[in-house]
């Protein structure tokens, strides 16, 4: 599914994106990021925002657009990107997904934002990380997921905890 952002979802976007690189700002990356296969801070951390916005735009759920102290961190560290159970992964080389052991209980989405701008976004589809989980090798913390064994869009989104049958859990 194709989605395409309003002139104020992608500034709100843009504005959350560079909102996290602030609250970041001398932060050392994390030991496993290979800095010579990342893009620019910039570019990542507001493509990744533009993906959430899109992805709650698909799905008709809350985008908070977070952006919080780094000294904070460890307090929001299991807030969900989208809703009350989705977290969204911007796919941007590979052709599968990062689930993380931390994802149990959530519902990964993949999404690619398309270049140059960023102003449509592909949602790739999601699967529910329980079930993703039962693949993930003994003693890794994560592992990737095919982007061809994600479930579409336009199947039923499992429902936001709480909030069975209510109608923002139609997609």
């Amino acid at each position: 599914m194709r989605v395409i952002l309003e002139p104020w979802e992608y500034r709100r976007a843009c504005d959350v994106g560079i909102g996290r690189i602030a609250a970041n700002w001398g932060k050392p990356n994390a030991v496993h990021y290979d800095r010579a296969r990342m893009e620019d801070d910039r570019s990542a951390d507001v493509a990744a925002a533009i993906c959430e916005l899109a992805v709650a735009k698909a799905t008709n759920r809350y985008w908070h657009g977070h952006v919080w102290n780094r000294a904070d961190h460890a307090k929001y560290r299991n807030a969900p990107d989208v809703g009350t159970n989705i977290e969204v992964r911007r796919v941007r080389t590979r052709d599968a997904v990062a689930v993380r052991r931390s994802d149990a209980g959530k519902v990964v989405f993949a999404a690619r934002a398309i270049a140059p701008e960023f102003t449509e976004v592909e949602v790739l589809g999601y699967v529910k990380a329980d079930d993703a989980l039962l693949e993930c090798p003994d003693g890794e913390s994560w592992f990737y997921w095919p982007v061809s064994r994600l479930i579409g869009i336009s199947a039923p989104v499992p429902p936001q905890a709480g909030r069975v049958g209510a109608i923002s859990d139609a997609v």
